[in-house]
């Protein structure tokens, strides 16, 4: 059976996504779906670029993340589907890279690429699925201090594999599934509206027995926080609200579930006066 390719892209007052479109389609993308959050009016419009279809479509309201993602798992019929920030930079091969790994074994469920940031350095894409004292010192002091030991083993800051490996979970900015194993596991969830949608994806995709793969021959750039940049603020209160939905799923004992809402609290209060100083958003 051929593989063929899909992607889908949310949007959120993104700005032009032509080039990204030309170069999905100049590495046989066949469909492209193109999620518009920030568009006040419904509607939706079908386009061709070269062999691959583009839609482009809109809900009249922001959906969130999840949902979106999802309403475009519906409207494709590729056995892969590329997930992608708009603010992604493919580099050459990139998908064809990925999807070859994804092909490897039934057992991929999905696989992410080696992500730079935009000066060229390797942002931690992979990670390991935080436990609750691992969650509250990077918590409290990853911000401050990077380089801590929390921090760092939380990012496995230490590892740089040069050939593909399993690893807990990758980052949504851009990561390739199996159509049929995303949609086995019931897409994202949209409880969460932004942030923290890829990791719970990825946690369930484990514990239907599929292994998530990074890629480090597949190389993409982020430019970063084109959409976030907008409103940095609310970024910041909705990653935190994520955080708060997470650990929500790790917690039997409600006295400490209370205790973890309290510290992701407080987290977000000194996130919000990091913000406010320096106007990054960080994770």
């Amino acid at each position: 059976m051929k593989t063929t390719v899909a992607a889908i892209i949310v949007l959120y007052r993104s700005g032009s996504t032509d080039l990204l479109v030309e170069e999905l389609a100049a590495q046989g993308v066949a469909t492209i779906v193109l999620i518009d959050n920030g568009a006040t009016e419904p509607g939706e419009w079908t386009s061709t670029f070269a062999n691959c279809v583009v839609h482009r479509v809109a809900f009249g309201q922001n959906l969130g993340y999840g949902l979106a993602v999802n309403r475009g798992l519906a409207m494709i019929e590729e056995s892969m589907v590329l997930i992608m920030n708009p603010d992604v930079v493919l580099h050459t091969g990139a998908v064809d890279a990925l999807v070859a790994t994804a092909a490897s074994s039934g057992a991929v469920g999905a696989v992410g690429p080696k992500v730079l940031d935009s000066d060229g350095g390797r942002y931690p894409s992979f990670r390991r699925f935080p436990s609750l004292w691992q969650s509250i010192r990077h918590g409290a002091i990853g911000w401050l201090a990077p380089e801590s030991s929390a921090t760092r083993s939380y990012r496995m800051s230490d590892l740089n594999p040069s050939t593909a490996v399993t690893v807990p979970w990758i980052s949504g900015a851009c990561l390739l599934c199996r159509t049929d194993v995303i949609r086995r596991v019931g897409g994202f969830d949209p409880k969460y509206h932004l942030y923290l949608e890829d990791v719970d994806l990825c946690r369930r995709m484990a514990l239907f027995g599929y292994q998530i793969v990074y890629e480090p021959r597949a190389v993409v750039t982020h430019v970063g926080g084109t959409s976030s940049s907008q409103r940095r603020l609310g970024a910041v209160v909705e990653h935190h609200r994520s955080m708060a939905t997470y650990a929500s799923l790790e917690q039997r004992s409600t006295l400490l579930l209370f205790a973890v809402e309290i510290g992701v609290g407080l987290r977000c209060a000194m996130s919000v006066i990091r913000t406010i100083i320096t106007g990054t958003v960080r994770n």
